[in-house]
């Protein structure tokens, strides 16, 4: 079993609209060079006829029972379990599947290189360079930024690292783990999952790419041609999108507090 083919990929997938199929097509051959073995959970709302070009195409396609996306996650990721035969060769990376097609187009070479060169280690998390985190915009940068701070304190890490990126490769025991765990929000886990995995791992690290810079603006390329980026970038951070990031910053934060201890200073 060569490196590269002993990873599987574990994705997450919404496209009610059919906005990544024509993006998709170009690059299915670099996808299934790379990876053996390819599940997908879809939300209910992705098209029909989006699961059907992917099973066509050989993935694993799974339909999530709802929105959910903690349930999501785990659908992919307990999938993924099922074809591990080896637990110390294999490994599982996680990658929500708008962000492995906007990496592949940006820089297969770095994607390639990561599942190589970092499959003897328990938990691999996958961060954000500066440059890439920057191309997010302030509904992002501003609310995960807190997340950051404050996972990388608990961590013990002498500088702020890009936690909340959602990106990691995992052994079986660490996936085996987490989809037996119970969540207490829906979006929270991003935040609090790397703090457990890395906790739990017996060999981690972390690195920087720049594949993870923000993916979501391919899926508005025609309107974006039409009205101009600075005006779609300004429509897209919306009071909903705000109270969206939010969102997920406070329950990233409840989540994150259930897991640290915390005590008390004493009275001076």
């Amino acid at each position: 079993m060569n490196k590269s083919s002993s990873v599987i990929l574990a994705s997450t997938l919404h496209d009610p609209e059919l906005k990544l199929m024509k993006l998709m097509n170009p690059i299915l051959p670099t996808i299934k060079a790379l990876f053996k073995d390819r599940i997908v959970c879809c939300t209910p709302s992705t098209q029909e006829s989006v699961l059907n070009f992917l099973k066509d195409d050989g993935f694993r396609v799974i339909v999530g029972n709802s929105m959910d996306q903690v349930g999501n996650y785990k659908l992919a990721i307990q999938a993924s379990l099922e074809y591990i035969s080896d637990s110390k060769a294999q490994k599982i990376l996680y990658i929500d599947f708008d962000r492995l097609i906007h990496w592949i187009y940006l820089n297969p070479e770095e994607l390639s290189k990561v599942l190589s060169n970092n499959t003897e280690i328990d938990y691999l998390h996958l961060g954000r360079t500066s440059r890439a985190f920057e191309t997010h915009p302030p509904t992002q940068k501003e609310t995960e930024g807190i997340i950051n701070e404050i996972a990388s304190k608990i961590l013990g890490f002498s500088e702020k690292r890009d936690i909340i990126s959602v990106c990691f490769l995992i052994s079986k025991k660490l996936g085996e783990h987490i989809i037996n765990m119970k969540n207490s929000t829906i979006t929270g886990f991003y935040s609090s999952w790397p703090i457990i995995f890395w906790n739990l791992a017996e060999s981690k690290e972390y690195r920087e790419v720049e594949g993870l810079e923000w993916e979501t603006p391919d899926q508005f390329r025609d309107k974006i041609e039409k009205i101009g980026y600075k005006k779609w970038l300004t429509e897209f951070q919306s009071a909903n999108e705000w109270r969206k990031r939010v969102k997920l910053l406070h329950e990233g934060l409840l989540e994150i507090y259930q897991l640290a201890e915390f005590k008390f200073r004493g009275k001076r």
